[in-house]
């Protein structure tokens, strides 16, 4: 591949952003041309900067690397997606592939991994995690009914306010958009966390998502 490819790297913590940009310095076929720390900046950096590739966190503020990757996907399909995150569960990356991801590195890659990753997503490939995606295969093999009935267990208004933090927004948002109260939006989204047996709300909407309890747009 000849020419440089442009990058916009997303991630809340500044030394894996510091470390990140170190970790290619020097790479001929590299150029970071913009960071971000949460989800909302990322996706406004790509509009201006039309970067080759864009490379998210899941975890973030604001917007999530799932939403971003969505909104990417809606409105610069021609950016490709690389999720780069410490989560290695079947559900971030059944989330992240069905968000538009092409591929999905663990932080702890190595640096030659994480080149040839990227200059394979540049050439049209896509990239997951092995070990993870084995997993993937596995349990979408495994299901099986017992999914319908964690979807009966949400109201509607638990199905709304699901869908709504599966595309990354915060309680505020949650609120403004349904016309309640942030408070009431966060004894919701617990609800919805407790559940579905997640720990927090963005294993809550991956989990949603990859159990096909939520189809965010």
């Amino acid at each position: 591949m000849s020419h440089v490819l442009r990058l916009v790297l997303a991630d809340d913590h500044e030394v894996t952003r510091t470390g990140f940009v170190a970790l290619l310095a020097g790479h001929p076929q590299f150029e970071v041309v913009g960071q971000a720390c949460e989800g909302q900046q990322a996706v406004e950096l790509c509009r201006h900067l039309l970067p080759d590739i864009a490379i998210l966190d899941i975890r973030m503020p604001v917007l999530n690397g799932l939403g971003a990757a969505r909104l990417l996907q809606q409105q610069l399909p021609n950016i490709k997606v690389v999720m780069f995150t410490m989560d290695d569960s079947i559900e971030h990356l059944e989330a992240a592939i069905a968000a538009g991801a092409v591929g999905y590195l663990l932080k702890d890659a190595s640096r030659d991994e994480v080149i040839d990753a990227l200059l394979r997503v540049a050439g049209g490939g896509e990239v997951l995690n092995s070990a993870v995606s084995a997993r993937l295969l596995r349990r979408i093999t495994d299901r099986n009914s017992g999914v319908i009935a964690s979807k009966e267990n949400l109201t509607p208004r638990e199905c709304q306010v699901l869908a709504l933090v599966a595309n990354g927004m915060s309680n505020r948002s949650i609120g403004e958009k349904l016309g309640i109260t942030t408070g009431t939006a966060k004894t919701h989204v617990e609800r919805v966390i407790g559940k579905l047996g997640a720990s927090d709300r963005t294993q809550a909407a991956v989990r949603g998502i990859a159990l096909g309890l939520v189809n965010p747009q």
